[in-house]
């Protein structure tokens, strides 16, 4: 069970109100239960959903390689929240579901190529460890420009923040939310 409520539209200071309006009009869906969390301070979540955005859709790192990272970072923190939302998420982009199934598997699995595996290899160690191995930000820096390295960063970082809020505040998946 949640910690905090979540809250609706009606919820939110009357000021505060267009930021539901807008997560509507430009998702077009309702507010999941991690942003209702979030709107328990609504400073705060106007700039979560501004930066989920940006991560999301305005990064020029393949979609694919951002998800499985994605993935990474949910699988290892053990959300299941995360998992299950990028699960499909994952598949809309390119991820095949074979690679979903051996996640855990990415270092040895065939269903992998090596610059997937480096990507969920810094998702993982960053997770993990914040330290991230030399060996590992090479094989990034042999496909990746800086920026694109940078937009991983940002992505597995933030997500890192995203779960270290859904497992402690006890978030729950929404009753329509299944895997794929």
């Amino acid at each position: 069970m949640a910690r905090l409520p979540y809250l609706t539209r009606d919820d939110l200071p009357e000021a505060d109100r267009e930021i539901y309006d807008r997560f509507v009009q430009e998702r077009g869906a309702a507010p999941g239960h991690v942003h209702r969390i979030v709107a328990n301070a609504p400073n705060l979540l106007r700039r979560f959903l501004g930066l989920a955005n940006e991560l999301r859709n305005g990064t020029q790192l393949d979609p694919r390689l951002r998800e499985l990272a994605l993935m990474t970072v949910g699988r290892i923190a053990g959300a299941e929240y995360e998992f299950t939302h990028h699960w499909n998420i994952s598949l809309r982009v390119g991820v095949r579901r074979e690679q979903l199934e051996k996640l855990a598997e990415y270092e040895t699995s065939p269903v992998f190529n090596d610059h997937e595996r480096a990507v969920m290899r810094y998702a993982a160690e960053t997770t993990s460890n914040i330290k991230v191995s030399d060996a590992t930000f090479a094989a990034l820096r042999g496909f990746l420009d800086n920026r694109r390295i940078m937009e991983l960063a940002m992505n597995v970082a933030f997500y890192n923040a995203v779960v270290r809020i859904l497992v402690p505040m006890g978030v729950e998946l929404e009753p329509e939310a299944k895997r794929g």
